[in-house]
């Protein structure tokens, strides 16, 4: 199927979305599409579009115990929200935050269903591998503020080339796709068009079918797209203000940055 040739853009203009953030590599917008009264429903819809050359993007675990098969305790969203304030700095400023990897709700501490690494720390490859959705898992890799992203099929072998890696699904895996359901994914993109993924894009919705994600990403130009743990585990925080709640403890969240200059902290 061929693609339509995509032309350099400064930022994605959809009309059906208005943009409410714009700070340092950073911007989010909502949806204006977000009333389903035939079913007595209040749409929530978010688009955060990170440029991986001037924002930071930063994994959020809780405690993870020190064992064979490392784990990880859980904690609200809103917990971790106060958790990347301690890291603000100066030149680094959290702007926004969502929830991040598949895990057992079983369990506390839990397990990453599909791999984590961190700051270039290994937490885990994941307990699910070879287990669960064979043929369908990927990971999300980004070198911090070199503007390089990518979703990929997963494997070993990435986790070593990337400091930063995080399991997901194939944004068709079958998690109850024709509900509507909170959701949450990710999509990578190139819209300098410049030959290199250096945009990360999260989706993040209260009410939505997974191929509903899909389009919306496409919209915004990303190529390849994951999902990340949806249903009651989705949630978004957008300058200290709960945007889509939750009140599911997690283990992971992902916290995106604003930087006043291109130099890692």
């Amino acid at each position: 199927m061929a693609h339509n040739p995509i032309s350099v853009v400064a930022e994605a203009k959809i009309p059906s979305y208005q943009k409410i953030i714009d700070e340092n590599g950073i911007k989010v917008y909502q949806s204006v599409l977000i009333n389903y009264f035939q079913y007595q429903v209040q749409k929530q819809e978010y688009i955060t579009v990170i440029d991986t050359r001037k924002a930071a993007i930063k994994h959020l675990t809780g405690n993870i115990t020190e064992t064979n098969e490392r784990k990880v305790s859980k904690k609200l969203l809103s917990n971790f929200w106060q958790d990347a304030l301690t890291r603000n700095t100066a030149s680094h400023k959290v702007v926004a935050m969502v929830n991040g990897a598949f895990f057992s709700t079983n369990d506390n501490p839990t397990g990453i269903a599909f791999g984590l690494k961190t700051d270039n720390n290994l937490i885990t490859y994941g307990y699910a591998i070879g287990k669960e959705y064979p043929g369908q898992i990927r990971a999300f890799a980004f070198r911090p503020f070199l503007g390089i992203a990518r979703i990929q099929n997963y494997t070993k072998q990435l986790f070593s080339h990337f400091p930063e890696v995080l399991g997901a699904l194939h944004p068709l895996a079958d998690k109850s796709s024709q509900k509507y359901l909170p959701r949450t994914f990710i999509g990578v993109s190139d819209l300098d068009n410049n030959g290199t993924q250096e945009s990360v894009v999260l989706y993040s919705s209260n009410y939505a079918r997974q191929i509903d994600a899909i389009k919306v990403l496409r919209d915004f130009r990303c190529r390849t797209i994951a999902m990340l743990d949806g249903g009651g585990s989705t949630g978004l925080i957008v300058n200290g203000q709960s945007l889509i709640s939750t009140n599911r403890p997690i283990p992971h969240a992902i916290a995106v940055y604003a930087v006043t200059n291109s130099s890692p902290k």
